[in-house]
C-alpha cells in the first residue's frame, strides 16, 4: 500500500487572525484572583482577538481550536449580580495546560449579550471543526476483503489531541469486545490499511466528556478526541459506553447476530 501521512493542524496562538469579522464589542475579561479588565473582543472566521481598552497592554490573538468548551457560568450572590452574565471559553491541551478565558457582560441586557457571544463563538468553532473533516460519514459496515474490520461496531473520522497545540486527523474504529476487552483502532484513513495505534477499552476504562453550550470533545482514559459535531460525539459516547457496560457485566462473546444489533443501535 502507498504510505499515507496523517494530517495535522496547529491551534496555538497567532500574531494575527484573518477572515471575515463575525462580531466585535466591549466586554469584561475576568482573570481569577487577579483583575477585571475591559477589553474589545473581536471574533473572526479563523480565531479571535482580545485588545485592552486602555493604551497599555498587548493584544491577544488565538486561532479557534476544535478542542474547546463554551459554557455559561453562574455568578455568586453579589450586589447587582442580576446584571452580570458570565461565560467561559476553555481550550483543552494534551499537556494538561488548559487555557481558560472568563468573560462577563453587564447591564440590563447582560444575559442577552452573553447568549449572543456564546452563540457566535460556538458557531465559529463548529465551522472550523467541520472544515477539518473529509466528507466521509460515520459507518457501521465492515470493509469488504478486510478481515480486521469484521468486528467493527462503528467507524468514522476523529481529531486526536497532540503535543504543542497540534491535532491529528485519524480514522477511528470501535470493535466489539472479545476476551474481556474491546479495542478502538486508529488508522491513517478510511481505507484502514495503515494502523496508527490501538486503544484498549476495559471495564475500568474512563469515558469522559464535558457539558456546555458547545463541546464536541470526549475522552477514553488519557486519550482525548474531538468529533465532527455534537451529534457525532453523542454517537461515539453511546457506542463506547455500551461496550464498557457489556464488559462490566462480563457479557459472553457476541455472536455475529448480536454485533449486527450493536451496529443497528448506533443509527437509532
Amino acid at each position: 500500500p502507498v504510505e499515507r501521512t496523517v494530517p495535522t493542524f496547529a491551534t496555538e496562538g497567532l500574531e494575527q487572525v484573518s477572515g471575515e469579522t463575525l462580531g466585535s464589542g466591549s466586554i469584561l475579561r475576568l482573570m481569577l484572583g487577579e483583575s477585571i479588565q475591559e477589553m474589545t473582543l473581536s471574533l473572526y472566521v479563523t480565531g479571535f482577538t482580545l485588545t485592552p481598552c486602555l493604551p497599555r497592554g498587548r493584544t491577544i490573538a488565538r486561532a479557534w481550536s476544535p478542542f474547546s468548551l463554551v459554557e455559561k457560568c453562574q455568578v455568586k450572590a453579589m450586589q447587582d449580580s442580576a446584571q452580570w452574565a458570565v461565560f467561559k471559553l476553555t481550550v483543552f491541551r494534551r499537556e494538561g495546560m488548559d487555557l481558560s478565558y472568563y468573560f462577563a457582560c453587564t447591564g440590563s441586557d447582560a444575559h442577552k449579550e452573553r447568549d449572543m457571544w456564546v452563540g457566535l463563538i460556538a458557531d465559529a468553532i463548529g465551522h472550523v471543526t467541520v472544515s477539518l473533516f473529509p466528507d466521509v460519514p460515520i459507518t457501521v459496515a465492515p470493509l469488504a476483503g478486510k478481515a480486521r474490520t469484521s468486528t467493527r461496531i462503528m467507524a468514522g473520522y476523529l481529531l486526536q489531541g497532540g503535543s504543542a497545540d497540534k491535532v491529528a486527523l485519524l480514522y477511528g474504529e470501535l470493535h466489539a469486545y472479545s476476551g474481556g476487552i474491546s479495542r478502538m483502532v486508529l488508522y491513517k484513513d478510511h481505507w484502514c490499511e495503515q494502523e496508527v495505534r490501538s486503544i484498549a477499552i476495559a471495564d475500568s476504562s474512563s469515558i469522559s466528556t464535558r457539558k456546555g453550550s458547545y463541546c464536541t470533545v470526549f475522552g477514553v482514559d488519557q486519550h482525548r478526541f474531538c468529533a465532527r459535531t455534537r451529534e457525532e460525539k453523542e454517537l461515539w459516547l453511546r457506542a463506547v459506553s455500551n461496550v464498557k457496560v457489556k464488559l462490566m457485566f462480563e457479557a459472553p462473546e457476541p455472536t455475529p447476530g448480536e454485533i449486527a444489533v450493536f451496529r443497528a443501535a448506533v443509527g437509532e
